[in-house]
């Protein structure tokens, strides 16, 4: 009798999700692919070649691409609202201040595709804490969910995934690799989209090449957390080292806000910021793979020339800039200056945008991509398609920065543009930096004479941006005359 009325409330269940499906319009836009890595950083690209063959070099590089929070969840709210994490409200990866919850479901970059016709699919990481609770169906606007699940997401082997609302156990054979799992299923659902009329929207977001969980022993960590390569990839680059840049275990950091003083990094902390650094770019490996897995499904299936792709990253990592051995957080350029490529529709072969952009962009761009509007939320980023071709378009943006933690008592705000950054925090320490003559920023220039009126501008225009809305986020540009390039 339960079977029966399982499947017969099944069957009822298709029959209203086909029948809401064919009330919904077929839209004319692309279908639009979303990449989006774990912890990487611009530099560790390099290991990427076929992200650059597949992607970059098929398409548009943005040059001046930033992530305004650097926190997995406060970022990914961003991508998935358009707004700043003051507006959304999430601040941290965990309750009170973030985590899964706290962000609205149902105004979010899913539910408006979906809405407009589009077949979604999510394939890997959501927000943080989502389903360790036990509640794992999917949230708003998903059609098709395959989602790891808390606190199994930060397992490579040995982890949970929900499909369409069913908990779905991966082991420890190398087949289970997680990055390997869900390329597979990113790959499985273009296939099953080919020749049809609606347009797909994919996310992808595998772990890589975050660090996993630490195994513990009665709540005691065995070993450091790292990231861990597929088991074919696993030692395959030992000699890897981290690029030591000017900021590398920083001389001299009596300039530098309180909050980021730290000793001088001993031996033994570099030792283990390399080895971190090895698993790290060997993890990225299968991330490789994975990107000319699903390019080659689109190709084999004659999707690729109606698909537009991103690829970027939630937020970079440090390794040893400014004495950070990791963790992101701080507002400085490992951690929040990342890559971003678009390729297809627009976003044309071998063009550069070098014009500020960012993660807050993200929603705003794939409705103009798709041709969807919607009127439920204020966004406060833009469409990046028209800074394509038209290198003056944008040029004086100024882009917010910001990070809280605990609970408000630590907080910084800054403001990015081509040139400068300036960062001011709750206690009133200040940063400013001219990023042409001194990338690595290790040169504080705030409070110095010369750079005053460059100071009180961007001063003037974070002030804005840290509360700003919407059109007031525009407001905070600059005007030629002033310097914001």
């Amino acid at each position: 009798m339960l079977v029966a009325l399982a499947v017969a409330t099944a069957a009822v269940a298709f029959v209203v999700v086909r029948s809401r499906t064919a009330e919904r319009p077929i839209p004319k836009g692309p279908n639009i692919v979303v990449i989006m890595t774990d912890d990487q950083t611009l530099e560790t690209m390099r290991f990427l070649p076929q992200v650059k063959n597949l992607i970059q070099d098929k398409g548009t590089t943005f040059t001046n691409y930033t992530v305004s929070f650097p926190n997995c969840c406060p970022s990914r709210a961003t991508y998935l609202t358009g707004q700043y994490s003051h507006n959304t409200g999430v601040q941290d990866n965990v309750p009170p201040d973030g985590g899964f919850a706290k962000l609205k479901g149902d105004q979010t970059l899913p539910v408006w595709l979906h809405d407009a016709g589009y077949v979604t699919a999510s394939v890997g990481k959501y927000l943080n804490t989502w389903g360790d609770g036990g509640q794992i169906q999917a949230p708003p606007g998903w059609d098709r969910w395959y989602s790891l699940i808390d606190p199994s997401t930060y397992h490579y082997f040995d982890y949970d995934i929900s499909v369409d609302g069913v908990r779905t156990h991966f082991g420890k054979r190398p087949q289970d690799y997680s990055t390997d799992v869900l390329a597979r299923e990113a790959v499985r659902f273009i296939g099953a989209r080919a020749n049809k009329k609606r347009p797909f929207f994919l996310s992808f977001t595998p772990l890589a090449p975050h660090s996993a969980a630490p195994e513990t022993r009665n709540g005691v960590a065995l070993a450091f957390a790292l990231p861990v390569p597929a088991p074919r990839y696993d030692h395959t680059m030992p000699d890897i080292q981290p690029p030591e840049t000017a900021s590398f275990n920083q001389d001299d950091i009596s300039k530098l806000p309180v909050d980021v003083h730290r000793p001088v990094m001993p031996a033994s902390t570099i030792r283990y910021i390399r080895t971190y650094y090895e698993a790290e770019v060997e993890t990225l490996r299968a991330i490789n793979d994975a990107v000319t897995g699903i390019v080659g499904a689109l190709t084999s299936t004659g999707e690729l020339s109606h698909t537009v792709i991103l690829f970027t990253s939630d937020n970079g990592l440090f390794h040893g800039e400014h004495r950070l051995s990791g963790g992101k957080y701080y507002l400085y350029e490992p951690a929040v200056h990342l890559p971003l490529f678009i390729r297809g529709g627009p976003f044309t072969a071998g063009t550069t945008v070098t014009q500020p952009a960012g993660n807050v962009d993200l929603a705003p761009t794939v409705l103009a991509l798709a041709g969807v509007t919607q009127d439920k939320l204020v966004m406060d980023g833009r469409s990046l398609i028209p800074l394509v071709g038209h290198p003056s378009v944008g040029a004086d943006r100024g882009y917010l920065l910001e990070n809280r933690k605990a609970q408000g008592k630590d907080q910084t705000w800054g403001i990015r543009t081509t040139r400068w950054k300036y960062l001011e925090d709750i206690h009133g320490e200040k940063e400013l930096y001219d990023l042409r003559a001194d990338p690595d920023e290790v040169t504080n220039l705030a409070g110095k004479a010369a750079y005053a009126t460059v100071q009180a501008e961007l001063t003037k225009r974070l002030h804005v941006l840290r509360s700003c809305a919407g059109p007031t986020c525009e407001g905070a540009d600059a005007t030629s005359a002033k310097p914001g390039g």
